[in-house]
């Protein structure tokens, strides 16, 4: 009896080690957690996705959590977007790794500005969000401050612009760019900012462009009005000049330049620092102005680099000057 009773024991002892040993030889090792920055704007959608090490990828789940904004895919993927919230400050998400017995969380900090919208066209993401039409988009990495958006227009009218959900003005924008091909005189560049028609309104303001002329220097300043009723469109010029110094092209050299709308209504330009034009003209056209995109427009043939650019909608008048971020 006490020889069985001591088998009984012993077996017993066997399987508890047998069971340690397999719970043992669960792990788990986070190497990454990977968001593409720490630096993000309001409202940001972020992709984001955990590495790990694993003894056993067949029973490994994840869980994703944020402090702020939200997680908007679905749980127990190694991938996840996050939605940045609408208030600047610091957030933190994180994702706890489960692996058999064992799991692991990793954290990350995640710096939101106050700001609509940047872009250094770096990430693998750089062309989402963006519509484009008659536009070829490319990414050259030997371009800008660590690469760069490469725009070819294909037609005559070739835009790549942002939607930005109708926000009203103050609005700013900011960009660095250089001129790599330019056919002819006719040929224009231009910063856009274009307007959403409110409370049906039979006639509205649809855009107002800072134009330039890259062949010859020329450039200027304009806005596009609609007349619903009689379906006309009529572009009027504010002002239009001609300045080799400073928009005739030499190839692929950067230059910075801001195009806004302020607070009250008026069209103020800054290029490589300076104060270069401003307008009282939309405030007399219509009381209020809500954008719906902003965003580049290219003639036929014309190629262009792009890089850090900047969206305020917080009264920001940005003045083509370097930002830090």
């Amino acid at each position: 009896m006490e020889t069985y009773e001591k088998l009984v024991f012993n077996i017993a002892i066997l399987i508890c080690v047998i069971f340690t040993s397999c719970s043992d030889d669960d792990s788990v090792n986070i190497v990454s957690l990977n968001t593409f920055g720490t630096k993000f704007c309001r409202n940001d959608v972020v992709k984001v996705f955990v590495s790990a090490e694993l003894s056993d990828d067949t029973d490994v789940s994840y869980e994703w959590g944020c402090d702020g904004g939200s997680m908007t895919n679905p749980q127990g993927l190694f991938e996840n977007v996050w939605k940045a919230p609408n208030e600047a400050g610091t957030y933190e998400i994180w994702c706890t790794v489960k692996c058999g017995g064992k799991k692991e969380t990793r954290r990350s900090k995640m710096t939101v500005l106050d700001e609509l919208f940047y872009s250094n066209f770096e990430t693998p993401y750089y062309n989402e969000g963006w519509s484009n039409a008659s536009m070829t988009v490319a990414f050259d990495a030997n371009k800008g401050t660590n690469g760069a958006v490469k725009l070819t227009s294909t037609k005559a009218d070739g835009r790549f612009a942002r939607s930005w959900n109708n926000v009203s003005v103050p609005f700013s924008t900011q960009v660095d760019y250089a001129v790599n091909a330019c056919p002819s005189d006719n040929n224009f560049t231009e910063i856009r900012i274009e307007f959403a028609r409110i409370n049906n309104a039979t006639f509205y303001v649809t855009k107002a462009c800072f134009t330039t002329y890259p062949k010859t220097g020329a450039w200027k300043a304009t806005y596009t009005t609609t007349n619903v009723t009689t379906g006309e469109t009529t572009d009027i010029t504010i002002d239009e000049g001609t300045d080799t110094a400073n928009f005739k092209f030499k190839k692929d050299a950067f230059k910075t330049i801001a195009v806004s709308i302020d607070a009250n209504k008026k069209f103020i330009v800054y290029y490589d620092g300076k104060k270069y034009f401003e307008s009282s003209a939309l405030a007399s056209v219509q009381e209020q102005y809500y954008v719906s995109r902003s965003g580049f427009g290219l003639d036929n043939k014309v190629v262009i680099f792009a890089d850090n650019l900047f969206v305020f909608d917080n009264g920001t008048i940005c003045t083509a000057e370097p930002r830090e971020r």
